[in-house]
């Protein structure tokens, strides 16, 4: 999806417009779209509903602000939602007005923020909805200002935060940060992304990104793109009911060596809830019995009883690097169909690259910052600071698909610049997250997508399972198997885009 600067969302907006939707349906679109996504949070962390706390600027950003803490209303109740206006409401113009009028005449008017002291209710909120700049700011907030005192008052506040299109104090334009800002634990975004939700730093503060179509007819101009649910419907269409499970791809897991049962039961698991028909965990013998146990859904054989009889392969989850985990790798690398390479796989290439010669697979490679470093003799520092060269320079070289893993993963092949993943969260940071995102990908190769097709989807449901695990769970980081458990849910988030 095509992601827009200030500038050409304001655009887009203006055209639509002319072309005879009002702006006020815009707003309403909207509004809505944030209820729906706050609705869908608090059915799943009741706390969070216990006191909303609406902060809303004089702009249109605020006019969305007003129409959701009305809807919020609506549906939770009056008494769970208070809305703060920060500014002079003589201020407030046009649509925005006429949705504070509607908020006011159904369940009365906001408070008036004229200092400090009447943002208290901010740090009381279990829920904040931040509406008080969206994407018309570009320049840095004054922190001494009142608006400035909101944004760090939000930003301070034990509550979830859900941002209005953008964290308020954010250029919407830039990945740089230009002054004081807030942060969001989720961020509803209107018809699509803007610049700051994937570049960093400034990314790093919008949370979980979702992209709400609100009715936008004209078309944006070419331009860099971002991979979101949207992208993905296609890939994901409804099951036929005919299908079976060889309807679905068989997926061979290969790794599993003494000791590292769990990152081939991880990838087993991670196959199974991706939709795999069938999945196979090919692992050392001493951990048959151990992989099996961790996913009971899989069949399981040695690593001595061959890689025949699958659709997609996985190779290296708890590989190891021994000369039986080189035996299993070349063989992996001899299969007709495609194969992803991860761990320890890739280091095994790194060390061995003439493995490679034997090579009759289509292949997607996943690496880590490190793995990519090994692979191409370079410094983790300088894949770091050239994520985007790294990844090209990696799809080119071993001619893959490749998924750059991190924070907003890239997805490259030697036919496709780099796309950046608008998924995925700090809180990943654990171990056997690149366990699971192989099996999920493993699935996808097994159904025929291409490994191109496999990573922008992969990357986006293992980024977005992530994303619901931390948002529904709370806390700073979550494991690999809430992980594995939300991918029902991600696959949910493309549906949502489907047109009816």
């Amino acid at each position: 999806m095509r992601v827009l600067t200030s500038h050409q969302a304001r655009l887009l907006d203006e055209e639509t417009i002319a072309s005879g939707t009002s702006g006020l349906t815009l707003m309403e679109r909207a509004a809505a779209a944030v209820q729906r996504e706050i609705l869908e949070l608090v059915s799943a962390r009741a706390s969070l509903a216990s006191r909303i706390v609406v902060v809303a600027g004089t702009g249109n950003n605020g006019g969305d602000g007003f129409e959701v803490a009305r809807l919020l209303s609506i549906a939770l109740g009056a008494g769970r939602v208070e809305t703060l206006l920060v500014g002079d409401k003589t201020r407030v113009r046009g649509d925005a007005e006429a949705t504070l009028a509607r908020l006011s005449k159904s369940f009365g008017p906001p408070r008036d923020v004229v200092s400090a002291t009447d943002l208290s209710p901010v740090r009381q909120a279990s829920l904040i909805v931040d509406a008080v700049f969206g994407t018309g700011l570009s320049r840095g907030v004054d922190a001494s200002s009142l608006a400035g005192q909101a944004i760090l008052a939000i930003r301070d506040a034990p509550a979830f935060v859900v941002a209005v299109d953008l964290p308020s104090g954010l250029d919407a334009a830039s990945g740089e940060i230009p002054g004081p800002h807030t942060r969001a634990g989720l961020t509803v975004t209107f018809g699509y992304p803007k610049v700051a939700h994937v570049e960093l730093p400034a990314a790093g503060a919008c949370g979980r990104v979702v992209v709400a179509g609100i009715g936008l007819s004209a078309l944006p101009p070419p331009g860099p793109e971002a991979v979101t649910a949207g992208d993905l419907v296609s890939v994901f269409p409804p099951r036929d009911p005919e299908s079976h499970k060889g309807s679905f791809g068989t997926v061979g897991i290969a790794g599993g060596a003494r000791g590292m049962a769990g990152a081939a039961g991880l990838a087993a698991r991670a196959a199974h809830r991706a939709g795999a028909g069938k999945v196979t965990a090919v692992v050392e013998e001493e951990s048959r019995v151990a992989v099996h146990s961790l996913s009971a859904e899989s069949t399981v054989r040695a690593w001595g009883d061959g890689l025949a009889g699958f659709d997609a392969i996985v190779a290296g989850p708890g590989l190891g690097q021994s000369r039986d985990a080189l035996a299993v790798l070349e063989e992996a690398l001899a299969f007709s169909g495609p194969v992803l390479l991860d761990a320890d796989a890739l280091n095994l290439i790194a060390k061995e690259p003439l493995v490679l010669k034997g090579r009759r697979c289509r292949l997607l490679l996943t690496p880590h910052l490190g793995e990519a470093a090994r692979l191409l003799g370079k410094e983790t520092a300088w894949i770091r600071q050239n994520r985007t060269e790294a990844a090209r320079e990696l799809s080119c070289r071993f001619d893959a698909a490749v998924v750059l893993k991190g924070f907003r993963s890239l997805c490259a092949s030697p036919v496709n610049l780099p796309l950046p993943v608008l998924a995925g969260n700090p809180g990943m940071a654990t171990g056997g997250m690149g366990d699971a995102l192989s099996g999920v990908c493993g699935a996808l190769l097994a159904r025929g997508l291409s490994p191109f097709s496999t990573a922008v989807a992969g990357a986006w449901l293992h980024g977005t399972a992530g994303d619901l695990a931390l948002e529904r769970r709370g806390g700073q980081s979550v494991v690999a198997s809430e992980v594995i458990e939300m991918l029902p849910a991600a696959l949910e988030e493309v549906s949502r885009c489907r047109v009816p």
